[in-house]
């Protein structure tokens, strides 16, 4: 009996696709919640590995852990992509939420945020804005008990062109 050359490869490419059927198969819902979007899922520890595009989200609750796949990282932490895995990192202590782990978008209580960084006070040069919780540069009328940045020379020098006779204004007597 001869088969027609069509069958077999159906037959062959339906084996070929049968272990990553089965793969697909082991997502499930674990104890540690929702396994949707994992290649690979157990019910203790909840996701191991995520579909590509996925970061793989570890929840740790005293010394168990649970893997969640989320397509965007929560508050705290910043999304990295590997050439394996993509995972989702804690951002640093005294930050509230961040692009990456030098550079916060937003800082916890009681820090300021400053080109990226959450800092206790804000640097010379600028002031604490209590709303946002940011660093601003203070303009220079803002600067107390400095009306006039220029040095002392070139002020008097204002003043006596000010005086020169033919001006209107003030003049010597």
């Amino acid at each position: 009996m001869r088969v027609p050359l069509c069958l077999l490869l159906l037959v062959a490419h339906a084996a070929d696709m049968l272990p990553l059927n089965r793969r697909k198969k082991q997502v499930g819902t674990g104890l540690g919640g929702n396994c949707t979007g994992c290649v690979i899922c157990s019910e203790e520890n909840g996701c191991s590995t995520c579909q590509q595009k996925l970061f793989l989200f570890i929840r740790r609750e005293g010394i168990r852990q649970y893997g969640k796949c989320v397509h965007d990282c929560p508050p705290g932490y910043f999304g990295v992509r590997g050439q394996e895995v993509n995972r989702c990192k804690k951002c640093g202590a005294t930050c509230e939420s961040c692009f990456s782990q030098d550079f916060c978008i937003q800082c916890k209580r009681r820090f300021y945020l400053y080109k990226g960084k959450c800092l206790p006070t804000c640097p010379p040069g600028t002031a604490a804005q209590q709303s946002t919780q940011e660093c601003q540069e203070r303009n220079p009328s803002q600067k107390k008990g400095r009306r006039d940045r220029r040095p002392r020379k070139d002020r008097k020098l204002d003043r006596k062109l000010d005086m020169r006779p033919g001006r209107p204004g003030l003049q010597p007597c």
